[in-house]
């Protein structure tokens, strides 16, 4: 399925700043570009950089002149998604993953995974595979988080999604990430763009390890998984974060758009959910 997204921001700049951008979609693991373009204004310099642990491409820019500074992104990109029938694949645990897949069982800054064992125990112990404990950890935060926007803040983490039972978008990835990692499921923060989002903004979901494929979730049920294009992955926000700035920088205006350029397209149904799991990185 191909997809055109954009992205407007505009920040307004009182002193000399280095800020990252992370709004670019990645290119390669399911994803293929056919076109891309970053209109940034003068007086900016600009590099690409990209995370060789991730593959999460970034823009780092350095402003000199205070003002307002607009900068649009937009993108065509072609996304494979793999969808693979519940239940088939193959159980694993932490003797047999990869290097590269432990840092995804480890607690981070904001997926206190290391608080939550006697929890998950209590929850969801009596589930015997990797795949029915995702979905149900899935299932539990869709029926008691509430989506509120702008009910948090850059502070927020899984644990206090837990008590205040509501968030964003980026709060229900960051408590499945932690309720996974806490049961030994491999569990990472996704960034990106999804079609027809209401409301318009980048999204957040995450990913788990299981049978040796990354597989999609989205505990908001904001977003298909066959109708989001990647940004980025990480640990959590922190590694793939929309702005990092390294001084002041006040967000002034943000636009962000992500629709099907085949008008046929239409979401996933609660039963093809039920019915499959989605990699965006097909095998």
């Amino acid at each position: 399925m191909t997809f055109a997204v954009t992205a407007l921001l505009a920040y307004e700049v009182t002193v000399p700043v280095t800020f990252i951008l992370s709004i670019r979609v990645r290119q390669g693991c399911g994803q293929s570009l056919a076109h891309e373009n970053l209109q940034i204004p003068p007086g900016i310099e600009h590099q690409i950089q990209l995370c060789t642990a991730t593959g999460t491409p970034f823009d780092r820019l350095q402003v000199f002149q205070p003002g307002l500074y607009t900068i649009r992104y937009e993108a065509t990109v072609d996304v494979q998604a793999e969808a693979i029938p519940a239940g088939t694949l193959v159980d694993e645990g932490p003797g047999s993953f990869a290097a590269a897949i432990l840092p995804y069982l480890y607690p981070s800054r904001y997926c206190q995974s290391d608080r939550l064992g006697r929890l998950t125990y209590d929850m969801f112990g009596h589930l015997m595979s990797p795949e029915a404990k995702v979905r149900a950890v899935v299932d539990w935060i869709s029926s008691r988080l509430t989506y509120v926007s702008g009910s948090t803040n850059a502070g927020t983490s899984a644990v206090d999604s837990l008590v205040e039972r509501a968030g964003v978008c980026r709060d229900f990835a960051h408590l499945g990430i932690a309720l996974c990692r806490a049961m030994n499921v491999p569990a990472r923060y996704f960034t990106g763009y999804a079609h027809a989002l209401e409301p318009q903004d980048f999204h957040a979901c995450f990913e788990t390890w299981i049978g040796g494929r990354w597989l999609f979730w989205d505990a908001t049920s904001l977003s298909s998984p066959d109708g989001v294009v990647r940004i980025g992955t990480g640990r959590d926000a922190s590694d793939c974060s929309v702005c990092t700035a390294f001084g002041p920088l006040l967000l002034t205006r943000q636009e962000v758009s992500c629709h099907a350029l085949d008008s046929s397209y239409q979401k996933m149904s609660p039963e093809q959910l039920q019915a499959t799991a989605t990699s965006l990185e097909p095998a």
